[in-house]
């Protein structure tokens, strides 16, 4: 399966979307299908770049989206890995194209509700201007985090909402930073480039690729390429949860 217009509907699309980007405070539009491409970067350890990630979301009117991370310079020419969170089915899918696995497991009532894009008036945080011609609205989440390896630690999420886009996050900053000392562990930042209205069921097929959990894919992309990927040493713990969550499929 071919994803490259995820990159490739940016002109023209990104154009028209001007005039259909005039938000009602009052009623909410419909929420139409979307596609949304990022850049992620991160600080690398050691080196004096920043590490660097092409995303792209796409949504269909239902409230479902998928997130399609690129993986670049690895084996295959168009390698995705896709995770797919159909709110209708209540199936959380994710489809690794480098070692043609698929993983399926069935949503909580908790997840169906906070997955679900939405159309909306309002996201109920403060306004705060426009990215890429959308209204967006700032919301900001802390916590604390405890049990870190690395030491305890405050975390800090920053989202700018787009009530057009069913209040999707348009753009997210995330930090930890370390109690002790006040070091930074984590600094995260997803900066939308591009945003088009356009079809977007081709992002949500699911090839017939075969199920394996998620560290016999771990362990598959180590053996196919293993200049990428360590072999890890234990998958228990993230394979018992995949497992419950998969096994609830068949209890439907």
């Amino acid at each position: 399966m071919k994803l490259k217009l995820f990159v490739a509907s940016t002109g023209l699309a990104t154009a028209a979307l001007a005039a259909y980007a005039i938000h009602s405070q009052i009623t909410p539009k419909p929420l139409r299908p979307f596609l949304v491409t990022s850049v992620l970067t991160t600080p690398e350890a050691g080196k004096p770049y920043l590490k660097t990630y092409t995303q792209a979301y796409a949504a269909r009117p239902d409230g479902s989206w998928v997130l399609i991370t690129y993986l670049t310079n690895i084996g295959k020419n168009d390698a995705y890995v896709r995770d797919i969170w159909d709110v209708t089915t209540g199936v959380h899918t994710t489809i690794d194209d480098l070692t043609e696995s698929i993983q399926t497991s069935a949503m909580t009532s908790y997840d169906i509700r906070s997955k679900r894009l939405s159309a909306a008036a309002s996201c109920n945080g403060t306004s705060a201007g426009k990215i890429l011609d959308f209204e967006v609205e700032y919301t900001e989440e802390k916590h604390d985090i405890t049990h870190n390896p690395n030491g305890d630690a405050t975390s800090v999420v920053k989202k700018w909402l787009a009530p057009e886009l069913g209040c999707f996050v348009l753009k997210r900053e995330t930090t930890w930073t370390r109690k002790s000392d006040g070091f930074l562990l984590v600094d995260t930042k997803i900066q939308p480039v591009a945003v088009a209205f356009q079809a977007v069921d081709q992002f949500f097929e699911v090839p017939l690729y075969t199920e394996r959990t998620p560290g016999e894919t771990l362990r598959e992309q180590a053996r196919l390429y293993p200049d990428h990927f360590p072999m890890p040493e234990n998958t228990d713990d993230i394979d018992k949860v995949y497992q419950v969550a998969h096994d609830r499929l068949t209890k439907r």
